[in-house]
């Protein structure tokens, strides 16, 4: 036991405890290590890997944080996950872009157009300044139309409420289309002097004035608002006669070297350099009107392929130059969009749903169970009704939301008679109205070719119809018979039905009030349409 031992008088000195030996090789205290500087990225790379975390971040935003915070990715994601993990996204960006794109200014003259023309503007009323502002009115017409006499001035500012821009258009086509062999009125042998005061540059002089009379000064910016509408309008009409001289010089001048083509389609005349060609190994050349007018047919018909038109039976197509020839913009949009849901339909996507008002389609259960279409296009999302294909009103009911719209109920019984006619292809449901031929209908939408019966609507072969020599029976959906026959019966019917039920919920119309009325001028067209059609209504047409 150790002993302790003995202090100065009042203490005892206690010794300190023994200390722990250093382990091997830490002899003297180590200073702390540096923490390692975070690796530089480049910006691309950086924004790339906060996507792979944030899939849904706006880049902009996150090209941002690399400027202010950081050029490590690391360090990015824990500012965001700091912050609580709130960020921009993606569609807000592109919703906000699209707001700017659909809210672009419009261009001073459409505005000024849609201020001025308008029906339900304000006019002067009838009082001692109005008579005056009139009366300027008046003055300002007559200078800028010299030549037409004051009386009919004064008839058309009366006939437009005394709004000058209409007033000054309807002058202005007068003057521009007149006709001496029959004149609107007779010009002035000797045309007035242009008023000082309306001058242009004297017109702008007003309107900088803060001291002249805002009603004048009004006046004065309407009257600037039509004569730019009337330049603009000269400046097109020029435009386009320099392009008729054109085109004609250019005939010309192909006529003369002998580098006339037929169109293979139109069989008129062009030259080369105005045509287009298909890319076969044959080339057959066609006018661009032709080629354009087969585009929108097809685009019309859900189809995005774009054939050879040649008699020949060649099945070429058009090279993306010669395409840029005769497609504008929004065609090619449209011939596009059609590819897109072809290519959707063809990948054998089981109840395939599209947006109506976007390209953008998903894959959903049947309408019994769900209503609605959401849309996933970040520049759409709009939730849509999958019966009538409008905007969603769930949960009214389609007729309950047309009625709450204003929907007339004459409207409701017009619009059952045009359901009545139109089928829908029951796998893709593109509608379809068949003019000739038998009851075997093929859609003829890119991707779908879906053979269906005209009559009941059913997937089919020809062992679905009456006709024997085809595998049919007696007793099934009849092949051919009269269209004009089929249509009319059952557009009757849903009249028939229509009527009956908006007179179960308004008892208070009669049923001459809810007939749809038609002209006699119609009846006629319609006669005549049918006499073309249905071999029936010919021989009685012939007899009759």
């Amino acid at each position: 036991m150790q002993q302790l031992s003995e202090a100065p008088e009042g203490n005892f000195q206690v010794p300190p405890p023994p200390r722990p030996a250093p382990p091997p090789g830490f002899d003297q205290p180590q200073p702390p290590q540096e923490q390692p500087r975070p690796q530089e990225e480049s910006q691309e790379a950086c924004v790339d890997t906060v996507l792979v975390i944030f899939p849904d971040i706006c880049r902009d935003h996150v090209a941002g944080l690399y400027d202010e915070v950081a050029h490590n990715s690391d360090q990015i994601i824990d500012h965001i996950l700091e912050n609580g993990g709130s960020y921009p996204k993606a569609k807000d960006r592109q919703k906000t872009l699209k707001r700017k794109r659909d809210a672009v200014v419009v261009d001073e003259d459409t505005a000024a157009a849609a201020k001025y023309g308008a029906a339900d503007r304000a006019s002067p009323v009838m009082k001692l300044r109005a008579h005056m502002l009139i009366d300027h009115r008046k003055e300002a017409l007559s200078s800028d139309f010299p030549d037409t006499p004051k009386v009919f001035i004064d008839a058309t500012l009366t006939q437009s409420n005394y709004r000058l821009f209409p007033a000054y258009r309807v002058l202005e086509e007068a003057s521009r289309t007149f006709d001496p062999a029959h004149p609107p009125y007779n010009k002035i042998k000797t045309a007035r002097k242009k008023s000082p005061q309306f001058l242009e540059y004297l017109v702008q002089v007003y309107i900088d004035n803060p001291t002249n009379d805002a009603e004048m000064k009004e006046m004065m910016k309407e009257l600037q608002a039509a004569r730019r509408m009337r330049k603009k309008a000269e400046e097109k009409r020029a435009e386009e006669r320099q392009k008729e001289i054109e085109e004609e010089e250019n005939y010309v001048k192909a006529e003369a070297e002998g580098t006339l083509s037929e169109c293979g389609c139109c069989f008129s005349d062009y030259p080369l350099n105005r045509m287009i060609h298909c890319n076969g190994d044959t080339l057959h050349w066609f006018c661009r009107g032709c080629a354009r007018q087969t585009a929108e047919v097809e685009i019309g018909n859900s189809k995005y392929e774009l054939h050879c038109m040649s008699m020949e039976g060649c099945t070429a197509g058009f090279s993306n130059e010669q395409r840029s020839l005769f497609l504008d913009e929004k065609t090619i949009i449209a011939l596009e969009r059609n590819e897109q849901e072809a290519m959707l339909r063809m990948a054998g996507i089981e109840n395939l749903e599209s947006c109506p008002f976007c390209p953008f389609a998903a894959e959903y259960p049947p309408v019994e169970l769900n209503k609605e279409f959401t849309c996933q296009s970040p520049d759409c999302e709009i939730v849509s009704c999958r019966l009538c294909k409008l905007v969603s009103h769930i949960p009214k009911t389609c007729e309950e939301f047309a009625k709450e719209n204003g929907l007339s109920v004459r409207r409701q019984i017009e619009e059952a008679m045009s359901a009545a006619l139109i089928r829908k292809c029951n796998k893709c449901g593109t509608p379809f109205v068949k003019e000739e031929g038998c009851n075997k209908m093929t859609c003829t939408r890119n991707g779908c070719l879906n053979v269906q019966c005209y009559v009941c609507s059913k997937s089919c072969g020809y062992d679905h119809f009456n006709d024997k020599t085809r595998g049919g029976k007696e007793g099934n959906c009849p092949l051919f018979e009269s269209v004009e026959a089929r249509h009319e019966e059952e557009v009757k019917k849903a009249e028939r039905e229509a009527l009956e039920r908006v007179r179960a919920e308004h008892p208070e119309y009669t049923e001459e009030d809810l007939m749809v009325k038609v002209s006699e001028d119609v009846k006629k067209d319609e006669q005549l349409r049918k006499a073309r059609t249905d071999p029936a209504a010919r021989l009685l047409q012939a007899h009759g």
